[in-house]
């Protein structure tokens, strides 16, 4: 199966091919098989002609973290404090998705990242309340044809369905404490069933639990060993801080860095409190982060971290991460990212106007393509529209009103350009996405059924007693 997508701004993202302002992108068999200025009809051998003269084509986007679950809870976050939505998030709706629920939740957050030109997309999927919500959180994001990780997280959750919500001692300590034994066999259990190709679209890897950046060493290093022994293709983990244990030169994420036994790519979420000195042992480990502009501006969380990182040498991406606070749109992560780095370069200077722009658009976009792979470990599969990558190809055509003839390619897809403006995308050579629609599934019905799912979850939330739940993470946050 052979496709050209013909004469648009090509936009690689690959430094040594750079861009073309009339190109085409051949297709065959999943994998990009050339890039140049004309590519003959008799190449695409009966395949499909994309036109996208007057539009961007450029590589799948890359969303480095995100809890895809939380698409179906669609703005709850939008006023949320981080203390408060570990209450409401981690307490209280995580304990009210059933298994059709749980589904529904990652079919639409794939489809939606889709539709956005994100082809790949690290799911940090920390609801894993037994073996059949894992079941339901695989098969829905594997059923939105998205590619990347879905990684499972080993996490304890509380299912209010079976557990009552009385204590909020015995919640804490489920959801703070070690996981529980089951979930490493549930984890064997799903790589034999759903990704015993580990050339696959969508790969198997581990979240650790969010107590891992505050465990001591002596308990940080069975957790390393137990994650180990499961074999992912790719660790990601919350890591907002530096904890020393007394000494200003030791940190458990140093150690973490030297001591570590995984065999996949590791990333680490949120590291904005992270110091140079831990820096340069992500460096040294070859670790990347992800930054989620949105979400840590939003909460607090801040100085952003991706543009000192890659500066430093290292590798970053950007993510969503709350679907319930923001939707799918990387490049949105982009051009906020672009706007704080740049505020945050002049009030350094002292706050006096700039001769020249301190960071660059494209550098910002490099983040949610050509870097933003690298750092999640895919950089010689995605990220870039080579040869011999995979066949994850975007086209975007700028709304004439908003953009204007002629833009800027960069500038149009960072300041003037929506999902809705996401015309065509490609996974593998497989179209999911033409003339701006989803191809294979009824939104509408698909509509009408993710709003019964809310529902009955509305319907288990309001029956949560607050009171109680409120007290579970009481003190822990300063308070």
């Amino acid at each position: 199966m052979s496709t050209i997508i013909r004469g648009g701004h090509v936009l690689t993202m690959d430094p040594a091919i750079g861009d073309l302002p009339v190109g085409d992108v051949l297709v065959r068999d999943g994998r990009i098989v050339a890039v140049a200025e004309h590519i003959d009809d008799a190449e695409a051998a009966g395949g499909e002609i994309i036109d996208a003269a007057g539009a961007i084509v450029l590589p799948g986007l890359v969303d480095g973290h995100r809890h895809v679950w939380q698409s179906l809870l669609r703005g709850v976050a939008a006023e949320w404090t981080l203390p408060q939505y570990m209450v409401e998030a981690r307490s209280m709706y995580s304990g009210c998705f059933d298994t059709e629920a749980a589904y529904l939740a990652n079919l639409v957050g794939g489809l939606e990242s889709l539709a956005a030109g994100i082809t790949t997309v690290v799911d940090h999927s920390h609801l894993q309340t037994d073996p059949a919500t894992t079941d339901a959180l695989v098969r829905g994001l594997r059923d939105s044809g998205v590619g990347g990780y879905f990684c499972y997280a080993l996490q304890n959750v509380v299912d209010y369905q079976v557990t009552p919500a009385e204590d909020p001692d015995e919640i804490r300590a489920a959801l703070t404490g070690m996981p529980d034994a089951w979930h490493d066999e549930n984890v064997r259990r799903v790589r034999a069933e759903y990704f015993s190709d580990p050339s696959s679209r969508l790969r198997l890897g581990i979240a650790l639990p969010e107590s891992a950046p505050f465990l001591p060493v002596p308990a940080l290093k069975p957790l390393a060993e137990r994650v180990a022994a499961l074999e992912p293709a790719f660790v990601t983990s919350h890591w907002s801080m530096t904890i020393r244990d007394g000494d200003p030169t030791k940190s458990r994420l140093g150690w973490l860095a030297r001591h570590n036994e995984w065999n996949g790519h590791i990333v680490l979420t949120h590291a904005n409190g992270l110091d140079d000195a831990d820096l340069d042992e992500l460096l040294r480990a070859g670790i990347g982060v992800c930054t989620t502009p949105d979400v840590e501006c939003g909460m607090g969380s801040g100085p952003l971290l991706a543009r000192r990182f890659v500066e430093k040498g290292g590798s970053a991406a950007l993510g969503m991460d709350l679907s319930s606070y923001a939707g799918a749109d990387i490049l949105r992560q982009a051009h906020l990212l672009l706007q704080v780095e740049r505020k945050g370069l002049a009030e350094a200077a002292g706050g006096r106007p700039a001769m020249e722009t301190p960071w660059a658009a494209r550098a910002a976009l490099e983040l949610a393509t050509r870097i933003g792979a690298e750092a999640v470990g895919l950089g010689d599969e995605v990220g870039t529209l080579t040869p011999g990558k995979r066949g994850d190809v975007v086209v975007v055509r700028p709304d004439a009103l908003r953009a204007g003839p002629n833009p800027d390619p960069v500038a149009a897809l960072l300041f003037y350009t929506t999902p809705a403006d996401v015309e065509t995308v490609l996974v593998e050579g497989e179209t999911v996405k033409s003339a701006g629609r989803i191809v294979g599934y009824d939104v509408d019905e698909l509509s009408e059924q993710t709003a019964r799912a809310t529902a009955r979850i509305s319907e288990r939330y309001g029956a949560l007693p607050r009171p109680v739940l409120e007290k579970v993470w009481a003190g822990m946050f300063g308070g």
